[in-house]
């Protein structure tokens, strides 16, 4: 009425931002995720140096066959596959539990066992010789080409055999022990046939590779 100036009304005032306490928030937050990382890597490192963790070596001792005989009017495979099948841990500080082994043994691919294995737990520095029965019989999908190559293999006395290791093994170290690793072990084999008197064949001590397995479990 007179001039004077007036007041704003309360509802168009708002309230300062925040932004330089966010921004401190943030960075503090960053700060103390760096700090996990970094505390996270050393406590790796102090473990991989303290246990240098080296590889587990697998290999076939010997190998042969008591009994490899197909029967093309029924389809079937009468086998009988003897395995000495060498662990070898060669970690000074790590023991490993194999908690599963399993077999999976195959003739140019099309395969006629699967066995499993005792779990066991392996002691470092330690060899552990595995001795799998892979006996049976079994029906089989055979056609002409691997017909051919066992008619072929049996007349030389000895036979390619690839055997499929799939493991799920831990690792331990005093009272530290890891979760479960999966992995594979693949083992090709030429098998002699000892039903075979007259044959020379002898098998040769056979490294094996190990595989990833990405099968879900």
């Amino acid at each position: 009425m007179y001039g004077g100036s007036r007041e704003p009304p309360l509802y168009n005032l708002k309230p300062p931002l925040l932004v330089v306490g966010d921004n401190i928030y943030l960075m503090t937050l960053v700060e103390i995720l760096c700090a996990i990382i970094v505390i996270f890597g050393i406590i790796v490192l102090a473990i991989w140096l303290i246990w240098r963790p080296n590889k587990v070596y697998f290999h076939v001792a010997d190998a042969s066959l008591a009994k490899f005989d197909f029967s093309p009017s029924t389809n079937t495979l009468d086998y009988d596959l003897n395995l000495s099948f060498d662990i070898r841990n060669s970690n000074e500080k790590l023991g490993v539990h194999f908690d599963f082994i399993e077999a999976k043994t195959t003739f140019h691919h099309r395969r006629f066992a699967t066995t499993n294995l005792e779990s066991f737990y392996q002691e470092p520095r330690n060899t552990t010789t595995l001795h799998p029965v892979i006996k049976g019989q079994s029906a089989v999908e055979w056609g002409s080409s691997e017909k051919s190559d066992y008619e072929d293999e049996k007349k030389n006395g000895a036979f390619d055999i690839y055997t499929l290791f799939s493991m799920r093994i831990r690792l331990k170290s005093g009272w530290i022990t890891t979760g479960k690793l999966k992995f594979l072990v693949g083992c090709s084999l030429k098998v002699p046939l000892k039903s075979d008197k007259i044959s020379s064949s002898t098998f040769e001590r056979t490294k094996c590779i190990t595989l990833p397995d990405w099968t879900k479990s």
